[in-house]
């Protein structure tokens, strides 16, 4: 019997670094990591990416309601609306949260939310052979061309061990 999959959220920086590298990714992790999920307000935040093209990838975007909408304005402090939109939607449908944004992931772990790193994705898709190891270094190194602020070189190398493990 497989393992089941997880439901995931991600949120714009994940959705901006495979829009800017490799959308195939989010594709395959939609099919074999889990279902994507995307909340409206997330996806307008992203340039070059819209409906069709979540259609196309199999992205399914996530309505919340209007509580949901309410607790995520009302929210004060480091998190943007979308982040905190992202966090009540992963919190009351038990989804897991795929983000970069370290104030994100700590509100997540503050209510047991789980969470991965973007690159994570690949990470899974390796060690279900789906990916192989050189495609995800290499759209791992364009991502990090493209967003060398928050995905660094110690972040790359880490990333670099990790996948040649598998």
């Amino acid at each position: 019997m497989s393992e089941p999959r997880r439901l995931l959220v991600v949120d714009a920086n994940v959705l901006i670094d495979y829009v800017g590298s490799d959308l195939s990714i989010l594709r395959l992790a939609a099919e074999f990591v889990g279902p994507i999920h995307v909340p409206r307000p997330v996806l307008e935040e992203v340039e070059h990416l819209d409906e069709a093209d979540c259609a196309r990838l199999g992205i399914r975007l996530a309505e919340a309601s209007v509580d949901q909408f309410l607790e995520a304005g009302a929210g004060r402090g480091r998190l943007s609306f979308s982040d905190r939109l992202c966090l009540v939607l992963a919190r009351d449908r038990s989804w897991t949260c795929v983000t970069n944004d370290r104030a994100l992931r700590r509100a997540c772990a503050d209510i047991s939310v789980p969470v991965l790193w973007g690159l994570e994705l690949m990470l899974e898709l390796v060690s279900l052979r789906r990916l192989t190891v050189e495609a995800a270094l290499d759209v791992a190194m364009a991502i990090h061309r493209s967003n060398p602020r928050h995905i660094t070189s110690e972040i790359l190398e880490r990333f670099g061990r990790k996948v040649r493990q598998l």
